[in-house]
């Protein structure tokens, strides 16, 4: 091991120290003031330092700027070692560093213990360093690992907004809105909203379970998969929505998903001039219905959750609407955040409280209301669930 021994202006080396070093198998440097210590340390490997610590009182703003810049680069190379001083009127200082204060007059025997020490645990402290650089490079592998994922994400996060109707103006007599808000970059929610022809207008909400990657590429899928007419030459036929669910169900099951992998769906079509809206349900939370008038119901109907069995029957049911009616249809995330305590039992009343007391406005308000109540819940920073609205209202003449 490689030793340094620092002479200050005021003080020696404790006479018999370079002879105690070069009888355990040491070597010794001798440096005559700070200065000359502080080139032998930038310039030379130091594994143990021996100095002595300036006198209080002393005046050389020289010898003490050099003995700062040299406690530095000790602090910086981690060198350990001892500093010589008055052990009844000093204390350790921060610019200490490693190393442990001695008295000026220590016993050559008292060092000969000191220094059996650091060649004790020398090997050990080194080892241990060589575990710090290898955990701080592979904390900048992970990192520059982590922020491609990040970048990855945003990208599919973008990509899969992109898949997203963008709806502003009415279709025909109807005013849709939408609420779209993935628990984490990307979402296993998804939804639809498409004119099939002059008379018809279809749309879709679909929850595949659970959330993130795995549940958003699922929903690329499902868009694929939602077939709202069959086209046979120059002509067509509008599926109805059972039939449009039976091909997303069957659809899904040829793929042998596993057991713990299924969808919730509805869909909806509306007639333009009758408006009579028919709709289809596969396992998704009951849609509400909010009259002119303000009254709020379920949309009730049977349907199993879609890709488990084949040959599920998915039951078309209508409704008659009128002008100034408004449908919402919201995936499960809904109820999950109107919980105001996490812990307490699902309240699957709390999300209707809040439809009802939007109910009277249009749906592009009450919408924007229900967000920002959202928006005031606690842990609405940190959702358990993705979220989706649609909400669609026949436009008064």
């Amino acid at each position: 091991m490689q030793v340094l021994l620092v002479n200050s202006p005021h003080d020696t080396i404790p006479t018999g120290t370079q002879e105690l070093i070069r009888e355990i198998g040491w070597h010794a440097t001798t440096a005559t003031d700070y200065r000359s210590a502080l080139r032998t340390v930038s310039d030379e490997p130091v594994d143990v330092i021996l100095l002595s610590q300036p006198r209080s009182g002393a005046n050389n703003g020289a010898d003490h700027e050099d003995y700062e810049r040299l406690m530095r680069l000790v602090d910086v190379r981690q060198i350990t070692g001892f500093m010589l001083g008055d052990t009844s009127d000093s204390r350790p200082t921060e610019s200490m560093g490693r190393l442990d204060l001695l008295d000026r007059h220590v016993a050559v025997a008292e060092l000969r213990g000191r220094f059996a020490m650091i060649e004790r645990y020398h090997e050990h402290f080194r080892r241990m360093e060589g575990e710090v650089r290898n955990m701080e490079r592979l904390g900048k592998r992970l990192n520059e690992h982590f922020r491609e994922v990040d970048q990855e994400m945003r990208l599919a996060a973008r990509l899969q907004q992109d898949f997203l109707p963008k709806i502003s103006d009415p279709i025909g007599n109807l005013q849709f809105a939408t609420i779209y808000r993935p628990a984490t970059w990307v979402s296993g929610d998804i939804f639809d909203v498409f004119r099939i022809d002059e008379t018809h207008t279809g749309f879709y909400v679909a929850d595949a379970v659970g959330h993130g990657v795995a549940a958003s590429l699922l929903t690329m899928f499902i868009k694929r998969s939602v077939v709202p007419k069959r086209v046979d030459g120059n002509d067509y036929t509008i599926a109805t929505p059972s039939e449009a669910m039976a091909g997303l169900n069957t659809a899904l099951t040829q793929q042998e998903l596993p057991n713990c992998q299924f969808v919730t769906a509805w869909y909806g079509l509306i007639n333009h001039e009758t408006l009579t809206l028919s709709y289809a349900r596969g396992g998704h939370p009951y849609p509400i219905l909010v009259t002119g008038e303000g009254a709020v119901s379920p949309l009730k109907s049977s349907g199993a959750l879609l890709g488990l069995f084949k040959d599920e029957e998915f039951p078309t049911t209508e409704v008659q609407l009128s002008p100034g009616d408004k449908v919402v249809v919201y995936t499960d995330g809904v109820e999950l955040a109107f919980q105001t305590d996490k812990d307490a039992p699902l309240d699957t009343q709390a999300y209707m409280d809040s439809f009802q007391s939007f109910a009277d406005q249009p749906v592009r308000g009450m919408l924007h209301s229900i967000e920002a109540q959202l928006d005031d819940e606690r842990g609405s920073l940190n959702p358990r669930d993705d979220l989706t609205i649609v909400g669609v209202e026949v436009l008064k003449p």
